[in-house]
């Protein structure tokens, strides 16, 4: 399905809005000074054992080691290592490693560390086995993922992209010798450029409010991808790109508890430290018997299921609570259905079944915060019981309805606690038209715009 990317930039932060038809699939946030370590590959250096917990520390050349589990290698302190971060840091839990890299292109995945071939869920039968035939011989005791954009490449594309690859990461072991210090040797694209690389064969267009981005999106696409050029456009308005493609709708339904299904019934979704719960609910009964209820209600859900875990990037452990049915067979169709759902995303995702009290268990891979955790923050009034606007979601809704009001100066009303951050965004974008005014009766989420005449 065509896809379109909408990219948002405010003074530290960029959203990221991915677009397939008419609704948003994927919503991303990133900091624009902030290192990227989740896909970024390091020089490390093995500073001490984790003993009881099967791996080492490693320092990476950040501030804190961060943790590599092991599968068999043994590592000694004071070894040379190449690891890739996998999760960055997630409240008391620090940077998890691998050291089986991964290095993406535009159609295949370098896995130099193994000798698995894997190709996308979308590709069809007759393309795997074509593509496969085409790798096998080229490989040397090395592994590739083949995406979806491999169908429409040719044979000198894959084998060029392939070399080029391997030759990255020869240069990037090449460090292991000589004099050398912890360090980041790689790092990975920010959330809008890794979007593009994964999608950029369906893009129909690329839409960004930020000059700097703009330039950075340009940069990136004249070696990538040049032909995307003509399809990328600066908007200054971001107001009307809002407004376009219904992203404060979006946001919106983005960081509800409860979803309502078409059928009648809805499904509830709680983020817990430890896991994340969604609880599905039944609607009107249509069919003969309360078995035949339950499978269609869980059927519905399971589609809006899949679709908030891959719009929230959802990681962790899943607790399913679906309406609960008698019959195996209908318990597998579920099953079936949400890894149906999940599309190419099941790579990312372990499905182990339903227990004995009707819940299914599941864990998708956790690269770091969720987009809940990241577009909320514990409530300063009643001492973390309860979630808020944080000032990354907060200042972005004001800024598009400063746009909305038009020209004039406007006053600001803005509760106690946010003037700071929403002051330093409006020096930093120059608006001189804008007073804030701090308000100590407003709820914590909410502001108020007024003209002044």
């Amino acid at each position: 399905m065509a896809k379109k990317l909408v990219v948002l930039g405010l003074k530290n932060d960029v959203f990221s809005f991915l677009l397939e038809g008419d609704e948003v699939v994927k919503i991303r946030l990133d900091s624009k000074d902030r290192k990227r370590v989740v896909g970024s590959v390091f020089l490390g250096k093995v500073k001490r054992l984790a003993k009881g917990m099967g791996g080492v520390f490693v320092d990476i050349g950040l501030d804190k080691e961060a943790y590599l589990p092991l599968k068999g290698e043994m590592l000694k302190v004071g070894d040379w290592i190449l690891v890739q971060g996998v999760r960055d840091e997630l409240g008391e839990k620090g940077i998890k490693l691998t050291n089986r890299i991964k290095i993406p292109g535009k159609y295949i995945v370098y896995m130099p560390e193994t000798q698995e071939i894997k190709c996308s869920s979308k590709l069809s039968t007759e393309d795997k086995c074509r593509l496969l035939d085409l790798i096998k011989e080229e490989l040397q005791n090395e592994g590739v993922i083949l995406r979806t954009a491999s169908a429409m490449a040719s044979k000198e594309d894959i084998l060029r992209e392939l070399q080029q690859l391997r030759g990255l990461y020869q240069s990037l072991k090449a460090k292991l010798k000589g004099n050398k210090k912890p360090q980041l040797l790689l790092e990975e694209l920010p959330q809008h450029l890794g979007l593009i690389r994964s999608h950029w064969s369906d893009l129909e267009g690329i839409f960004c409010n930020d000059v700097s981005l703009w330039h950075q999106i340009s940069n990136f696409l004249e070696g990538f991808e040049p032909s995307l050029l003509n399809k990328l456009y600066y908007v200054k308005d971001a107001s009307a790109l809002a407004v376009s493609f219904g992203l404060r709708e979006a946001l919106k339904r983005a960081l509800q508890k409860r979803l309502w299904l078409k059928g009648g019934g809805y499904i509830v979704i709680e983020e817990t430290e430890a896991m994340t719960v969604i609880d599905v609910n039944s609607g009107d009964a249509c069919g003969d018997t309360q078995e035949e209820n339950a499978l269609r209600t869980n059927l519905e859900a399971v589609k809006e299921i899949a679709k908030q875990i891959i719009l929230r990037d959802l990681g962790g452990i899943i607790m399913i609570d679906f309406i609960d049915m008698k019959e195996q067979g209908n318990k597998d169709k579920v099953i079936n259905a949400l890894k149906e759902a999940l599309g190419e995303d099941i790579c990312n995702v372990q499905i182990y079944g339903f227990t004995k009290l009707g819940v299914l268990e599941m864990a998708r891979r956790r690269s770091g915060k969720s987009l809940t955790q990241m577009l909320t923050e514990d409530c300063p009034h009643c001492n973390g019981s309860g979630r808020v606007k944080g000032d990354n979601l907060y200042v972005l809704e004001l800024d598009l309805d400063i746009e909305n009001h038009g020209a004039g100066f406007v006053e600001v009303y803005v509760p106690k606690g946010r003037k700071e951050a929403v002051e330093s965004y409006i020096k930093a974008k120059k608006m001189d038209h804008v007073v804030i005014i701090e308000d100590e009766n407003l709820d914590y989420n909410k502001y108020e715009i007024r003209h002044v005449r």
